[in-house]
C-alpha cells in the first residue's frame, strides 16, 4: 500500500502532505474516562472481565496476565511481551500459546461489546459534534508544539502553502471504532464542497500559538484540502477473529503463529507508506517492543525522508513525573531497537518533536475534553 496522490482529484490543489497517524489505547481509555464509562480498555480491567466470567484458570495468558498484575505492570505491550516469553523462556510451542490465545480472543470480543457500545459511540460522536473536536483536532494541531524553538525545528510548517492537500492515514492500533468515530468528518463540522467557485474543504491554521519569527501569523488560516482514512492493522471489534495478540517479527518459523507483523502483511499493505511520509504523529501508545516493527519503519522514513517531521505525544502520569522529552526519544529508539551508536538519537533529537501532557494541559490533537481546547 502506497499513498494515493489525490492532487488530480481537485481543481485547485497544489502539494500533498501526507500524515500518518498512529494511535494507541491512551485514545480509548482517554475517550472512555471523558464520558465516565464505568471501565475501560486496559488489560485489568479484562482481566477481571475474564475472572468474573470464570474463564479457565490453566490458560497460560490469563497465568500470564494475573502475574503482571502483581508486579504492577499496566499496558497491553507488557502482556504481549510475556506472550514472547511464554514460547523463548517457557519453551512452550507456539501451537499451544496460539490455541490459548484464540480462546481469550473470543473473550475479549465480548469484553469489547460491553466496553465500546453503540451508546458510547454515539455520546462520542455527539461530543465531537457539539465542540467540533474533530475539525478542531485536523487544523489546529501544530498549537500542541508550545514552545518557539521546538516548533521552529519543525519542517512541514515552512512548506505548507494554500492549496494544499492533507491526507491523514490513521493506524489505529485499538480493536474498537472509537477513533474512526471521533475522526469521522461528518455533516455537521465537515463539507466537501463549501464554496461556489472553489472545491477546498477546511481552514488549516499553520502558527495557532503566534510563534514569533513564523511564516505565518498566528490567526492566518490556509484554505486547503482534507482526506482521511482509518486502518486497524490489528483487527476491529466487529470481526472477532480479526483480533490479534502476540509480538512483534521472529526468525523461527514455527513462531510465525504468534507475529503480528506476519499475519497483518504489515509489509504488504504498509511498507510502502513510511518514506513518502511528511508528518507521523503518535499518539497513545505505550511505544512497547512487540510494535518495534512499526517504530523502526517510522525512524527508517525519518532517515529516507530529509524532510519529515514526528509529533510524539505521551501523557505524563504518576510514574512518568521526571520524564523528560529526551527521556522520551530514548524511549523511542530503544523500542525500534536501535542502540545509541547508530546515531538514531541524534536523528529523533532533529525530527522529533515531543508533547508531553496531563489531563490539564490544553491540546488540540484528539482531545476529547472541550474544556482543555486551546483557546
Amino acid at each position: 500500500m502506497s499513498y494515493e496522490d489525490f492532487r488530480s482529484r481537485f481543481d485547485e490543489a497544489r502539494n500533498q502532505y501526507n500524515v500518518l497517524a498512529l494511535v494507541g489505547n491512551g485514545f480509548d481509555i482517554q475517550v472512555l474516562t471523558s464520558l465516565g464509562s464505568l471501565t475501560d480498555t486496559r488489560y485489568e480491567s479484562f482481566y477481571h472481565f475474564l475472572k468474573y466470567r470464570k474463564f479457565n484458570p490453566s490458560n497460560r495468558i490469563l497465568g500470564r496476565m494475573e502475574s503482571l498484575r502483581s508486579s504492577g505492570a499496566e499496558d497491553w505491550s507488557d502482556v504481549e511481551r510475556a506472550i514472547g516469553e511464554l514460547h523463548l523462556t517457557d519453551r512452550v510451542a507456539p501451537d499451544a500459546i496460539a490455541a490459548d490465545l484464540k480462546k481469550v480472543q473470543r473473550e475479549f470480543a465480548n469484553f469489547l461489546d460491553g466496553v465500546a457500545t453503540p451508546d458510547v459511540l454515539s455520546q462520542l460522536g455527539e461530543a465531537a459534534v457539539e465542540h467540533e473536536l474533530t475539525v478542531f483536532s485536523f487544523t489546529e494541531f501544530l498549537g500542541d508544539v508550545a514552545e518557539a524553538d521546538e516548533y521552529h525545528k519543525m519542517k512541514l510548517p515552512t512548506r505548507l502553502n494554500i492549496g494544499d492537500v492533507f491526507n491523514f492515514k490513521f493506524v489505529n492500533f485499538n480493536y474498537t471504532t472509537l477513533l474512526d468515530d471521533f475522526v469521522y468528518l461528518d455533516q455537521d463540522q465537515f463539507e466537501p464542497h463549501p464554496y461556489e467557485t472553489s472545491d477546498r474543504n477546511i481552514t488549516f491554521r499553520p502558527n495557532p500559538r503566534g510563534h514569533e519569527g513564523a511564516r505565518e501569523r498566528a490567526g492566518f488560516r490556509m484554505v486547503s484540502y482534507l482526506v482521511s482514512e482509518v486502518v486497524h492493522p490489528h483487527g476491529i471489534q466487529s470481526t472477532p477473529r480479526s483480533l490479534l495478540f502476540g509480538v512483534d517479527e521472529v526468525s523461527n518459523r514455527r513462531a510465525r503463529k504468534l507475529s503480528k507483523p506476519y499475519w497483518a502483511q504489515n509489509n504488504l499493505k504498509y511498507g510502502d507508506l513510511f518514506s513518502t511520509t511528511d508528518l507521523f504523529i503518535i499518539f497513545g501508545c505505550s511505544l512497547g517492543e512487540t510494535d518495534r516493527w512499526w517504530w523502526r519503519s517510522i525512524v527508517d522514513g525519518l532517515r529516507q525522508n530529509e524532510r519529515a517531521d514526528l509529533i510524539l505525544y505521551w501523557r505524563r502520569g504518576s510514574a512518568d513525573t521526571g520524564l523528560t522529552a529526551a527521556g522520551l526519544r530514548d524511549k523511542l529508539a530503544s523500542a525500534a531497537g536501535f542502540a545509541a551508536h547508530d546515531g538514531v538519537v541524534e536523528l529523533l533529537e532533529e525530527r522529533v518533536r515531543v508533547v508531553l501532557y496531563d489531563d490539564n494541559t490544553e491540546r488540540a490533537w484528539l482531545n476529547t475534553n472541550h474544556a482543555t481546547l486551546p483557546h
